[in-house]
């Protein structure tokens, strides 16, 4: 090789290696500006949800009365008057005023009551664990401190019909029916391993990771109000509803009922499977429905939930989500005529037609 063609060859390896250089030197100032820009958006994202949570605190005041419970604060909103009175129970991550709709159509006819577990609404968080027994404890406390006489008819969604459920088999004394709307467990009774609970809890673990990081920078309250738009809600109580819903504590109390309490909510929902002559509604969102029909494990054990009571109906809420079904005013108000049939069953004894 000749000196010159050398010495081009070097002047090319010159140039490229300072391109690549520049390169590098471009991807990692790019970098560092991506990295830059990210910190400073979650940042403002934690800024804005602290600052947004504490103007929630001025702006939506608690509707009913606090009641001290075990010595921390529940909150419970009655409307109405007359017997036997019906107890709404939200599901997990909602609070009393899901329930708004059904509510105010059935104060027309009794005393109706909505109340918010703690750490949802405007309960008070605790520290206890969030088994099936403590939480309906808590509820049996409240209702007795605010002077709510039964027998009840209650009513649960989602996750709150679970906890329904087993209030009934807890404290059969005190309940005249219950209404199950779009039940939350109907999984399998038993994880059949330890394997099993392990991998329950670390889904539950992501989920969980994943929600808290969304509520924390402030998206969960930047992309809610459209759920409860399009579920039918009425529009001044869309504000009110995210907000309740887009507290950090909120997430954490999420994770407490559904993620480590899980197992034994299991075993207390196996020991409420014979509830006698009890009137029991289960209402179904047919989208709800749809989607367990379409899951061989889950079918059964959703259309087993009306065998527990020798008096039980099912219906299903045609066009209804999960959300719907309690937001929509149509869909509502099918679910609130359930609630009078069970009423009128558990104070005549006759049968509930399905």
């Amino acid at each position: 090789m000749s000196v010159v063609t050398s010495a081009r060859v070097t002047r090319e390896q010159a140039t490229e290696n300072t391109h690549k250089r520049g390169c590098l030197f471009i991807i990692r100032r790019g970098l560092k500006w991506l990295g830059i820009i990210l910190i400073t958006l979650v940042l403002l994202g934690i800024g804005y949800q602290a600052l947004a949570t504490e103007l929630d605190k001025r702006n939506f005041a608690p509707r009913g009365q606090l009641y001290s419970v075990n010595g921390h604060q529940m909150h419970i909103v009655c409307m109405g008057e007359g017997s036997p009175a019906v107890i709404l129970q939200a599901g997990s991550m909602a609070e009393s005023t899901w329930w708004f709709r059904i509510q105010t159509e059935l104060a027309e006819q009794t005393q109706v009551c909505a109340f918010d577990r703690p750490g949802m609404g405007w309960s008070e968080p605790v520290d206890e664990p969030r088994t099936a027994s403590i939480m309906n404890g808590e509820l049996h406390a409240l209702l007795e401190v605010a002077g709510i006489d039964g027998p009840y008819v209650m009513a649960g969604h989602s996750f709150g019909a679970s906890l329904t459920r087993i209030y009934s088999a807890d404290y059969p004394g005190e309940i005249a029916g219950i209404i199950l709307v779009d039940s939350h467990l109907v999984t399998p009774r038993h994880f059949a391993s330890q394997g099993e609970i392990d991998s329950n809890l670390t889904y539950w673990n992501v989920v969980s990771a994943l929600s808290s990081a969304l509520t924390r920078v402030g998206l969960t309250r930047l992309v809610g109000n459209s759920d409860f738009q399009r579920s039918g809600y009425p529009a001044e109580l869309v504000p009110e509803l995210t907000a309740m819903q887009a507290r950090n504590q909120s997430v954490d109390v999420y994770y407490d009922e559904n993620g480590p309490a899980f197992p034994a909510l299991q075993e207390a929902s196996a020991s409420a499977e014979d509830l006698g002559d009890l009137p029991t509604m289960v209402i179904w969102a047919s989208q709800t429905y749809d989607t367990n029909q379409a899951n061989p494990s889950l079918r059964p054990l959703a259309e087993e939930l009306s065998t527990y009571s020798s008096n039980s109906a099912s219906r299903i809420v045609e066009g209804a989500t999960h959300l719907s079904i309690l937001g929509n005013e149509q869909y509502a108000r099918q679910v609130t005529n359930a609630i009078l049939d069970v009423i009128d069953a558990a104070e005549t004894g006759d049968p509930l037609a399905q």
